[in-house]
């Protein structure tokens, strides 16, 4: 289950998610009200249905540690339904640094839904995004490398695992992108050196999209492929030096343990819907996204005596997909999650985009980055920090998802 906090108190200028300024707490309390509401009519259905078995839950946004601990236990008390008895859920909620508060706050904060003991909260998701407090200020962030401190310092106490994220390719006259890759490591190296254990980094490549505002104006500051490229090399390398592993998405772990569940099954499990990882097969009026038969989509989730195996494989019904879609969507976003898929064989291409796909898919097995193993490929280990670059390749020509992926 996702449940979406769309409020900040900062606006960052990197972000292309749904959030607005939180200007009242009143504003805050008629959607966390509405929010309850829908979660209720949600449990009706399941009455209905049959209640499935949540495994996983995330809470993002926006910035959801904008919330009270009050508010986040009516939530979780709420979504606690869902939750089958005795089998433990992992439960994520995304935090903020904040200059205002130091590490006594975080630790009542991280304390209370820790200790819950119904649904307690497992994980924490920290958005550092940079390493030097001049880069901060410039992403617009109301927070220091002081603030991420504080806010660890009550993680690593209270909390098995916990993540921290890292934007790389935001524009900076005073710093290449293999600058930000160096930037990364020193930062990961850093925080190790002050004891912490830092169980899983993500690495998150800022790509030319009109949604985010710091590149409405400048888009010529955008690294190339090829230096993206590079840079993901080096931190891949680094981590790698460091102990880290593959996790899954663009995650590096200390373990398997630290695996982020909900990450895993966004990326597997969602392919039917085109979640792949961060959505990356939809294109806004596109070749994947189609229009959605809403009248369709709420008849097969209010049909009597339909089980969720059914309604997982009649979801695919309710976006209308070509088979062209379907089968470019099912290469790019096999690979991205890890999975291998069958090659596109030479008497089944009957278009110029299949065609394209199955030279792209070879030209990439020659290289290296995708290995071919008896009628099938997947990508590489070696090539893991590649996923976004090797997805923006595929895509076809005439719908790219990003002006960088024909330059790889």
């Amino acid at each position: 289950m996702y449940l979406h906090i769309p409020f900040c108190r900062i606006n960052c200028n990197f972000c292309s998610l749904h959030r607005s300024l939180l200007r009242d707490d009143g504003e805050l309390e008629s959607y966390l009200s509405a929010l309850l509401r829908e979660l209720g009519e949600f449990g009706d259905h399941l009455g209905i249905l049959g209640s499935p078995r949540m495994s996983t839950l995330y809470i993002g946004g926006g910035t959801p540690s904008v919330l009270r601990i009050e508010q986040l236990n009516r939530l979780l008390d709420r979504v606690a339904v869902f939750a089958p008895q005795g089998v433990p859920v992992e439960a994520t909620i995304e935090c903020a640094p904040d200059a205002g508060r130091d590490a006594a706050y975080w630790t009542s904060f991280l304390g209370a839904l820790a200790t819950r003991t119904r649904l307690p909260i497992t994980r924490i998701s920290v958005g550092i995004q940079a390493w030097r407090d001049h880069a901060l200020r410039r992403m617009g962030r109301g927070s220091t490398k002081r603030a991420v401190i504080e806010l660890l310092r009550a993680a690593d106490c209270l909390l098995p695992s916990y993540n921290v994220d890292f934007i790389l390719g935001y524009p900076r006259e005073e710093c290449t992108v293999a600058g930000q890759a160096v930037e990364i490591l020193e930062a990961v190296h850093d925080l190790r050196e002050l004891g912490f254990s830092l169980p899983s980094v993500s690495v998150y490549q800022l790509w030319d999209v009109e949604e985010i505002p710091v590149l409405r104006r400048r888009p010529h500051e955008m690294p190339s492929a090829d230096a993206v490229i590079e840079a993901l090399w080096t931190i891949q390398r680094g981590l790698y030096g460091m102990g880290y592993v593959p996790g899954a998405g663009t995650t590096f772990v200390r373990g398997e343990e630290h695996r982020h569940r909900w990450t895993v099954h966004r990326c597997r499990e969602f392919r039917h819907l085109g979640f792949g990882s961060g959505s990356y097969s939809f294109l806004p009026g596109g070749f994947v996204q189609r229009g959605r038969d809403v009248d369709g989509y709420k008849r097969v989730l209010s049909a009597p005596h339909v089980s969720w195996t059914e309604i997982d494989d009649r979801l695919n019904t309710v976006f209308r997909l070509t088979a062209e879609d379907v089968e470019i969507r099912r290469i790019i976003v096999g690979l991205r999650s890890g999975t291998p898929v069958p090659l596109v064989e030479a008497d089944a291409v009957e278009s110029l985009r299949l065609g394209e796909l199955r030279d792209k898919t070879r030209r990439l097995c020659r290289s290296g980055v995708l290995e071919e193993r008896t009628g099938m490929i997947a990508l590489s280990e070696d090539a893991f920090m590649l996923t976004n670059a090797v997805s923006a390749f595929l895509h076809p020509a005439d719908v790219p998802r990003n002006s960088a992926g024909s330059a790889l």
